[in-house]
């Protein structure tokens, strides 16, 4: 029985222009399996485009994309990227009802049974530390609750890897440690994580590499305390 891959997504030559204006030009990226990695850079470096790129809501039809070690153009990469890769921006969007319809919802797209749908979400709320709030609507909740509302939501889904976009930037500190608790959780149970972040300093010893993006380009891959300049064609990964 062949192995299954490491690698989740490998991406090269990684150009995109967004409004005629060049936003990403990265020459190699890959991604692995179970692990959590963190991209830091100031604001309008591209990270948020980049995790748009591999969550499959932009599409780059010049880079070569090797999905599971599959060789796919643009477009066929985005399709395949959509659903597996699951973005959560940092103004999270919920659904009008209650903290479980909005767990609920992408279970029951699949076609769940009810009944399984909200032993799912049960576990789920349960997992975050939310299942007080199951039947509050979610225009009463807190900045932060809406977050770990919005990544119960994702998890739930079991992603391939979840695209995390600054989502603590507006958390209060009590707030933003319960959802840095939920990303070293779901490092724990083997998830995949990439990151985008301003506050480094607090999500080490929970990432296993950090990518530093400049303009569009990747300056550098940390891993532990070695430093790797990125190159095309090289590894990402540290010794």
């Amino acid at each position: 029985m062949t192995e299954p891959t490491k690698t989740l997504i490998e991406i090269r030559n990684l150009r995109l222009q967004l409004a005629g204006r060049d936003v990403l030009n990265i020459d190699h990226l890959s991604i692995t399996r179970g692990e959590v990695t963190l991209v830091v850079g100031e604001n309008g470096s591209g990270k948020t485009s980049l995790l748009k790129v591999i969550a499959g809501l932009h599409t780059s039809t010049e880079a070569q994309f090797f999905c599971l070690g599959a060789e796919l153009e643009g477009k066929q990469a985005a399709r395949f990227c959509r659903g597996r890769h699951v973005y959560l921006h940092q103004t999270p969007y919920l659904f009008d009802g209650t903290v479980e319809d909005n767990i609920v919802y992408g279970l029951r797209l699949r076609g769940q049974p009810r009944s399984q749908c909200q032993l799912e979400a049960q576990d789920a709320l349960s997992w975050a530390q939310l299942d007080h709030l199951t039947h509050r609507d979610v225009r009463a909740l807190s900045t932060g609750e809406r977050h770990r509302v919005a990544l119960t939501r994702a998890k739930v889904l079991s992603p391939s890897l979840l695209l995390l976009d600054e989502i603590t930037a507006n958390m209060d500190t009590e707030s933003r440690q319960r959802t840095y608790h939920l990303i070293a959780d779901l490092k724990r149970g083997g998830a995949s994580v990439l990151f985008a972040t301003h506050d480094q300093a607090s999500l080490e010893g929970i990432n296993d590499r950090t990518l530093k993006m400049h303009q569009g380009t990747l300056e550098t891959a940390a891993t532990g305390s070695i430093v790797v300049p990125l190159r095309h064609g090289t590894s990402t990964q540290g010794n």
